[in-house]
């Protein structure tokens, strides 16, 4: 009998100290999400395994998937396919449709709210299925075309193993007849603007950033990310409010100096440049460009628009088309600073691989704003600016 009790006992311990601790458990490889034909976009170790379920930071998710995203003191609230799935901070309790969770799928982790991708996933209306060779749980609707699973599965280990490695200097080899190409993403912080980010360290670029203020206030860790990573952030007013915005001089000026102010007290960075929502013609005034030289600022508008905003992300090829012949025409007119106007959106995202590939392969260099050596681009050639 003793001998039973002390192997029982020996077995729970055994049991207890080959478990997994917190440093072995961040040793595991990386798991991913996939919504239709895509990868999302999450940091290394973003994705957790608790209890044998994926678990995804809950707002995040609920924005890749364009749900509509309600939050409280109290309360966040995301509705998707007429379902909505809300999380209480002071009773801890998940709600969908009304009905109370029994078991409450939400957790906070490391002060971030997590839910499981396949509670999320079906209780929205989609199919999740764990693609083990690739280590992702896919998203998925027989009501949006979409590949098969070894479809998919061929695609992303293709695209690893096909991805080719970043110059390591990619402006040293331009010839010196080639001219200065600026990507330039207008409307973040968003989702969007963390793939960006990610696309151009892989390829050694860095990019001119110009953000809304109000999204600052969103997504600040994006913010300093972006400074942090050697690009410019320029300034694109607070609200992007037409209407209010270029309503006067005062108005005008108090937005890109708010926004500065906000910019300057997160990051330490002191921006310079200003990109006028929809263009500075016809909308930037006389007296708005008096007051943009009184308080020292300069005035940045676009040589090639990519009109990427109008662009479906399945016809993204026609942005990579728009900046080839934008920046061809513009070389060939003997423009030596080209400024190409971008979007944080995703159609974006998935042209810019290609976008920087052809840049490099043909000679171009890649920069960011430079404020010590400016380079007037306005639709007026205003002086000063």
């Amino acid at each position: 009998m003793r001998l039973k009790l002390f192997l029982c006992m020996l077995g729970i311990a055994v049991a207890i100290f080959s478990w997994p601790t917190q440093s072995e458990a961040a040793t595991e490889p990386n798991r991913y999400i996939a919504l239709h034909d895509r990868m999302l976009s999450f940091q290394p170790g973003e994705v957790r395994l608790v209890n044998a379920q994926m678990m995804v930071p809950f707002e995040k998710m609920a924005l890749y998937l364009y749900a509509d995203i309600i939050k409280t003191e109290d309360q966040i609230t995301v509705t998707k396919n007429n379902v909505s799935i809300s999380y209480n901070f002071n009773t801890f309790e998940t709600v969908v449709n009304d009905r109370i969770e029994t078991v409450n799928p939400v957790q906070v982790i490391d002060d971030t709210l997590y839910i499981p991708i396949r509670f999320l996933g079906e209780t929205t209306g989609f199919n999740v299925d764990y693609l083990s060779d690739i280590l992702t749980a896919r998203l998925y609707s027989s009501s949006y075309p979409h590949m098969s699973h070894p479809e998919f599965i061929h695609k992303v280990k293709t695209e690893k193993q096909a991805k080719p490695k970043p110059n390591p200097n990619p402006n040293s080899s331009s010839p010196a007849d080639k001219p200065i190409v600026y990507l330039t993403f207008d409307d973040g912080p968003n989702l969007s603007t963390a793939e960006n980010l990610r696309i151009l360290k892989e390829y050694n670029v860095k990019g001119t950033f110009f953000f809304v203020g109000s999204q600052i206030n969103h997504y600040k860790s994006l913010l300093n990310q972006t400074y942090n990573e050697g690009h410019y952030i320029g300034l694109h007013s607070m609200t992007h409010n037409r209407n209010t915005l270029y309503s006067s001089p005062k108005a005008f000026i108090g937005e890109m100096q708010t926004e500065a102010a906000l910019i300057d007290k997160l990051t330490g960075h002191s921006s310079i440049l200003v990109r006028a929502p929809y263009g500075s013609s016809p909308y930037v005034t006389s007296g708005m460009r008096d007051a943009l030289r009184n308080t020292g600022y300069r005035l940045w508008d676009w040589d090639v628009d990519t009109v990427d905003w109008q662009i479906s992300t399945a016809n993204y090829q026609k942005i990579v088309t728009n900046v080839k012949n934008g920046v061809s025409k513009s070389h060939l007119a003997k423009d030596q600073h080209i400024v190409v106007l971008l979007h944080d959106r995703p159609q974006t995202t998935k042209a810019l691989p290609a976008i920087i590939e052809w840049l490099q392969s043909s000679g171009f260099s890649i920069q960011t704003y430079d404020p010590a050596h400016h380079v007037g681009q306005n639709f007026g050639n205003h002086a000063g600016l």
